[in-house]
């Protein structure tokens, strides 16, 4: 029982309510749709800010981790210099001058620190011998105010060591320094950078975002863009964010990353990459700026929808204020066409609407009909010529009409080439017959009767054998074209005719092997016959099938014996002299194969059989 069979009378016999009804439907599907759409959207596209945010603090960590790789390598770099002589105090003095006008506007200070290289030590006690800051020569290091990591001291593995100091405070700045030994490892030079003014390299993707740094192992705001006084703790209280209990839950050296989204910000953080670097970048971005693309994603999918449903009710009202008198219309001119009245008249109008495209419909099936039984009566008149026959009928009722006008003119064809045979051949025979009838002591005349005879015994075998491959379904399976091709060249007497053959090993083809056996037999004789000295045979694999060639060095076959095969009918003036043009032809059509001729240089037959369907046959 269908749905239809529970609505009321009134509604199953009006199409505009049952239309209205569906309209409403689909109205209130896409409502729960888009709604559901929305929020998945919504969510994908916050899920992607909050990657974006994430992302920007992981490209400010890279680039604050090359930051400090670079000063590693100049600090490296400088204190082989040659200039820094520890002897010579003024040409190292000059040398550190020199070199701190020369580098990047945050290098604080240059110093030059004296050491004992077999004495652990924190880094306080050490004489400065040389600086930038002409007031701490003489002065212990403590007085830079540097704060080297308890873990590494300020000792170094050889000479190419560079130390990375925690960042530290003098007075409402935060700089961090870098250290690496003299090559006489008494000596090491010190490089101090101030981290605020780095921090003003910051650089964010949204306006309004704020860049901190903070310390791998304290969380404490390290530095940031916007000069904040000294280092303090993140958030105030650093235990209670987010971002500040994963700092101190993890490994300071693993990498940490992620996105934290809050009442007011979204956050992105990420650690900067590197041996001696203990920092993590965090991202902070007001909400309303970091999730403006979600609010306006929702907005304007909310838009389309109340678009689409004010577009779907309107085009409901249209439908049924104008559809539903031609749909009647279209109905009574439908049934009349079915009953066989092709001379309804199928009103286009002016309509360019889905009304006028089922106008156009009928009109085209009508149209149809007419080219169908059309064609229908010139095939009834054998009239195979016609232009109506030429027309495009799609589907399988245009499928079948070729296969009947194929099949119809083969059969005729077949007809006129065997009452010429047997009106032609046999009555030449005969006479031939009835001539030497009257000597038969003779033993010329008796040997003439005996040829003809036998002529007419071998027409009329191939005939019958035409007649048998014709009619039989073909029995695909699996055939060795070297054997087959061998097999009948046995069969076939070649006399003094030399016939070579290029077989290759493994041309093989799924088909029937008795035509195939016909399809061989045919050209081979032919070109025997009418070879000078040779006839070559090649066999080729395709990629589903086969190709077949036999070519002779004999006159070539006529061009009026081929005009036959190629329209598929004889007449007086153009007919081939056998049978074994046709037993070719035909055996090749029967295998679905292509059958070409070159004449220019004797005769080459070529012969392409494809791979037969071992589970469907083929028609006759």
């Amino acid at each position: 029982m269908s749905l239809e069979s529970y609505l009321p009378e009134r509604v199953r016999s009006r199409y505009a309510l049952k239309l209205l009804g569906v309209s409403l439907l689909i109205v209130l599907l896409i409502t729960a749709l888009t709604t559901v759409t929305v929020f998945q959207v919504s969510d994908r596209v916050r899920d992607n800010q909050l990657r974006s945010v994430e992302t920007n603090a992981e490209l400010e960590a890279r680039a604050l981790g090359q930051w400090i790789d670079g000063k590693q390598q100049v600090v490296r770099t400088l204190s082989n210099h040659e200039g820094l002589t520890p002897v010579a105090d003024n040409r190292t003095q000059a040398t550190l001058r020199t070199e701190l006008d020369a580098l990047s506007p945050e290098t604080a200070s240059l110093s030059v620190v004296e050491r004992s290289p077999h004495t652990h030590s924190n880094g306080t006690t050490e004489p400065i011998v040389a600086s930038t800051d002409r007031q701490f020569v003489g002065q212990p290091l403590s007085v830079t105010d540097i704060n080297w990591k308890p873990t590494v001291g300020f000792n170094f593995d050889d000479t190419d060591d560079v130390i990375l100091s925690l960042v530290y405070t003098d007075g409402n700045e935060t700089f961090v320094a870098l250290a690496s030994p003299l090559p006489d490892g008494e000596h090491v030079l010190v490089a101090e950078y101030e981290t605020s003014v780095r921090a003003e390299r910051f650089t964010s993707t949204i306006n309004g975002t704020d860049t901190l740094v903070l310390g791998g192992y304290t969380a404490y705001v390290l530095f940031d863009e916007n000069e904040s006084n000294g280092i303090t703790p993140y958030e105030g209280d650093r235990r209670n964010t987010t971002i500040g209990r994963t700092i101190l839950q993890s490994d300071p050296t693993s990498d940490i990353h992620g996105a934290v989204l809050t009442d007011t910000e979204v956050k992105g953080y990420h650690s900067v990459p590197g041996e001696k670097v203990d920092w993590v970048v965090v991202k902070e971005v007001p909400r309303s700026k970091a999730l403006a693309v979600t609010d306006r994603v929702q907005r304007d999918l909310w838009l389309v929808v109340g678009i689409v449903m004010a577009g779907f009710l309107l085009i409901g009202a249209v439908i049924q204020l104008g559809p539903i008198r031609s749909i009647k219309r279209l109905a009574r001119q439908a049934n009349a066409i079915a009953e066989g009245d092709l001379s309804v008249d199928v009103d286009h109008g002016n309509r360019s609407d889905e009304v006028g495209e089922v106008r156009s419909a009928f009109d085209n099936i009508k149209a149809y009909i007419e080219t169908i039984t059309g064609q229908a009566e010139a095939l009834s008149r054998q009239a195979f010529d016609d232009a109506v026959l030429e027309a495009d009928v799609p589907g399988r009722v245009g499928e079948s009409v070729t296969t009947m006008r194929h099949d119809l003119q083969q059969f005729i064809t077949r007809l006129e080439v065997l009452n010429r045979i047997l009106r032609h051949n046999l009555r030449n025979q005969l006479d031939v017959i009835n001539s030497h009838a009257e000597a038969l002591d003779d033993t010329e005349h008796r040997d003439a009767i005996l040829a003809a005879t036998g002529t007419l015994a071998a027409l009329g075998t191939r005939a019958r054998h035409i007649d048998h491959i014709l009619s039989k379904d073909p029995q695909p399976t699996m055939i060795d074209l070297a054997d087959q091709v061998e097999t009948v060249l046995h069969d076939v007497e070649t006399g003094d005719i030399t016939v070579t053959t290029s077989l290759a090993d493994d041309a093989t083809v799924v088909s029937d092997a008795e035509i195939v056996a016909t399809a061989l037999r045919s050209p081979l004789e032919n070109a025997v016959s009418y070879a000078d000295s040779s006839v070559r045979v090649s066999v080729g694999s395709l990629d589903s099938g086969c190709t077949i060639e036999i070519s002779d060095d004999g006159p070539g076959i006529p061009s009026s014996e081929l005009e036959p095969l190629t329209t598929e009918r004889e007449t007086p003036l153009q007919h081939s002299r056998g049978l074994g043009l046709w037993e070719l032809k035909w055996g090749v059509d029967k295998l679905d194969g292509d059958l070409s001729f070159v004449t220019d240089d004797g005769t080459t037959v070529v012969i392409r059989l494809p791979d037969l369907d071992s589970t469907a046959s083929t028609h006759g």
